[in-house]
């Protein structure tokens, strides 16, 4: 537990001096609260000291509490400043559920700032404060739970900001049966940070969990159909939020593609609008059946400009002999959806 912290369990709660809040701040507790309604575990910042004892340190605190005492822990103070603007969408801290929790482990103190889920797709920011070289771009080892699913699959990325601060950024995709539920548990346990340039690691106990309720979102059917060379593919929905829309299709492979192709993937590229902006696209991936004839996949978008009106994409093919050997990529013609 490095120093800094430890001061700050020894911190004495009654003598934070109380300071005004602004409007935006207001704000943001009257949300906090209205929407609050989850069953987060919480926590009395003055029995953080027992928790201390033994080895795991937790905090959970409101917007009410947290301006004051991130005083006392500089490393966690605004992680979004530090987050390039293309790695999150561009409206994520107005939607993003705000988690605040805090655990040391091995000299590493490591905070979960906020998180949100669009009912495809969950995204968290956290950061890492430690005197260990873990290198420019550590990874943690732990893949991050979500229940209730059937599994998931992810990209993550952590930037140095100092020598002894980072900042990371999840991104993970359950796997649901059926529609996502209103409201998930994030169980989140690192067991290490490695540094692949050196090789070495350093490992802890880490343990977060939280709940995470959907975004309000609604539903358009889709009903395009393009089809080349023994391959068809049918958009299905595209699931709009304020923050995403998530574009599901499927496509069908013919057996004798797959004869000399044992693996084909649609994903879809050169995402634009009507309006000359292009998106970029997050395959989110999917789930095959029959043997690879059959697929249902997913992509997301993020930031589309409320003033268009359609959005065109190229489904591009994927072929593959297996082993990862991709041999060929071949463009499909575009596909225009009109937006409702």
């Amino acid at each position: 537990m490095s120093q800094d912290f430890k001061e700050w369990l020894d911190l004495d709660i009654d003598e934070i001096e109380p300071r005004p809040l602004s409007t935006e701040q207001k704000a943001k507790i009257k949300k906090h609260v209205l929407t609050k309604g989850k069953k987060n575990k919480r926590f009395n910042v003055r029995y953080l000291a027992g928790a201390a004892l033994l080895g795991i340190s937790v905090l959970s605190a409101s917007f009410i509490t947290f301006p004051a005492i991130a005083d006392q822990l500089p490393f966690v103070q605004r992680i979004l400043t530090y987050v390039e603007e293309d790695v999150l969408p561009k409206k994520y801290e107005d939607f993003a559920t705000v988690v605040n929790q805090v655990q040391s482990s091995n000299g590493i103190n490591v905070m979960i700032e906020n998180a949100v889920y669009d009912g495809t797709n969950i995204i968290l920011t956290y950061a890492i404060q430690t005197d260990k070289e873990l290198g420019n771009h550590p990874r943690p080892e732990g893949f991050i739970n979500v229940e209730p699913t059937s599994g998931s699959g992810g990209t993550g990325s952590i930037e140095k900001m100092n020598d002894t601060t980072y900042v990371g950024v999840e991104k993970v995709t359950p796997l649901f049966k059926g529609e996502g539920p209103e409201e998930v548990l994030v169980q989140w346990e690192p067991t290490s940070f490695q540094d692949f340039q050196t090789n070495t690691e350093v490992k802890g106990n880490w343990k977060f969990e939280f709940t995470l309720s959907q975004l309000p979102t609604n539903v358009q059917l889709l009903d395009q159909t393009s089809s080349q060379d023994g391959l068809t593919v049918v958009m299905k929905s595209l699931e709009k939020s304020e923050m995403a829309a998530v574009l599901r299709y499927n496509f069908y492979v013919e057996e004798s593609v797959l004869q000399n192709w044992p693996f084909v993937t649609v994903e879809m590229s050169g995402g634009k609008d009507n309006l000359g902006n292009v998106y970029e696209l997050n395959g989110n991936g999917g789930v095959s059946q029959n043997e690879g004839a059959s697929n249902e996949w997913r992509t997301t978008i993020y930031s589309i400009d409320p003033n268009a009106k359609s959005l065109t994409f190229t489904p591009q093919i994927y072929y593959s002999k297996g082993s990862g050997e991709l041999v060929k990529v071949e463009d499909m013609k575009p596909v225009t959806i009109q937006l409702d």
